[in-house]
């Protein structure tokens, strides 16, 4: 599936129809998810490291994209190596399809919460995919994310079964320049409070599930230079590659 702007715009809702059958996901490529957040996402920057992305479809047209990364964290978060985390880092959802209303087959009067649905689906898959796309990496046990309070409440979230777990930001996190020579981005919304979120797995992945997401990414793996991104790093090697970059929680 390609992005194509033109596609946007949906028909209107139909009544009588179920919006989890209308709302789907589809795994996007990295480039050109990034290229959507860039140009519609309020922060209008991407995310490194580890990634998935979902084009967001309704009615099978895309009117959205989710996007999934490594936190950027060194130390154990609620309980979690930061490993065993995977954070919904960037969401957005064309805001013509977001907010609408549709009347159920009972004659009920609903939000048409295209975001929420989205995000409710990536949740059932998010696991299985990423342990088909890295499955030399930790399984992951939970997912964050951090809302930021200028933009919006979390509302998303606490509908997809988030609990919120705290409160962190308000300051410019780490130095203009590295001593090895880097340069950290001191990003204005590093100032903003953001309202931190958790999704807890009840369960783990099962073995079965292991096998059907390793069938389905063997031929979709990201490959570097003639080799597959597994052979590129190491598990033990990604904490330290994660400590080179800023630790403030970006959000969504």
């Amino acid at each position: 599936m390609e992005w194509r702007p033109s596609e946007l715009l949906p028909a209107p809702p139909e009544q009588q129809s179920r919006l989890r059958n209308r709302v789907g996901l589809a795994v996007a490529p990295l480039k050109a998810a990034t290229d959507v957040i860039v140009q519609n996402h309020y922060l209008h920057r991407g995310r490194t490291m580890a990634q998935i992305a979902y084009w967001v479809t309704l009615d099978d047209k895309p009117v959205g994209v989710l996007l999934f990364a490594y936190p950027r964290l060194s130390v154990t978060y609620q309980g979690y190596g930061p490993m065993e985390l995977v954070e919904l880092a960037r969401m957005w959802i064309d805001p013509s399809v977001q907010g609408s209303r549709v009347v159920d087959s009972r004659g009920s009067d609903h939000a048409f919460s295209v975001a929420s649905c989205a995000v409710g689906k990536s949740l059932k898959r998010i696991r299985q995919d990423w342990f088909g796309k890295y499955p030399h990496l930790s399984l992951i046990r939970a997912v964050v994310s951090w809302a930021d309070q200028v933009h919006h409440e979390g509302t998303i979230y606490r509908a997809s079964n988030f609990r919120e777990v705290g409160v962190s930001g308000g300051s410019l996190h780490g130095k203009a320049h590295r001593p090895n020579g880097g340069h950290d981005q001191l990003n204005p919304d590093y100032l903003h409070l953001k309202t931190a979120f958790l999704y807890e797995f009840p369960r783990s992945v099962s073995a079965r599930e292991k096998q059907l997401a390793e069938q389905s990414w063997r031929l979709r793996r990201p490959v570097r230079q003639g080799r597959p991104w597994r052979d590129r790093i190491r598990r033990d090697e990604l904490p330290e590659a994660q400590r080179r970059l800023a630790l403030e929680p970006d959000t969504v």
